[in-house]
């Protein structure tokens, strides 16, 4: 696997080199990087096909956005995983060049302190799944940078 950085207007991303002549590029964003006490903090996780090949991607491999809190949660908080299909078909997506992937989440009853976003893709499926990565390393196949966040006082 290929890792290269790169900085997009403010935005740092990770691209991975991906099963032949195509590539994705994975970003967790939000809009704004201060959020007050109370208010439903929103994380979007993207997917970019960044070729000019169509990509193929098994969605319940895409694992994010996840929190994992600086400080306690006021309540607790999952792994965001989209639900399987039982029909194969359903479960991957087709991404025409230059065309992007996502989820959008919002978090609410963070705690006020620091807390940072993860968000990757899996090469395979596993068993156990952390906010950060999976449990079985190799399984990783590509991630974004995190994104630290601030819950501040009123």
């Amino acid at each position: 696997m290929i890792i290269i950085w790169i900085h997009l207007r403010g935005r740092r991303t990770i691209e991975a080199a991906l099963r032949g002549h195509f590539r994705m590029q994975l970003t967790l964003e939000s809009d704004k990087q201060v959020w007050r006490a109370g208010e439903a903090i929103i994380v979007r996780l993207r997917v970019l096909n960044n070729s000019y090949d169509v990509a193929t991607l098994d969605r319940r491999l895409l694992v994010g956005p996840n929190p994992s809190p600086a400080g306690p949660l006021k309540g607790f908080y999952g792994v965001s995983l989209e639900p399987s299909f039982t029909d194969e078909e359903r479960n991957s997506v087709l991404l025409n060049p230059w065309c992007f992937y996502g989820r959008q989440r919002n978090f609410e009853n963070l705690a006020e302190g620091q807390h940072t976003f993860y968000g990757y893709l899996l090469n395979r499926p596993v068993d156990s799944l952390l906010p950060e990565g999976p449990a079985d390393a190799d399984a990783l196949f590509a991630a974004a940078e995190p994104l630290v966040l601030a819950v501040s006082a009123q």
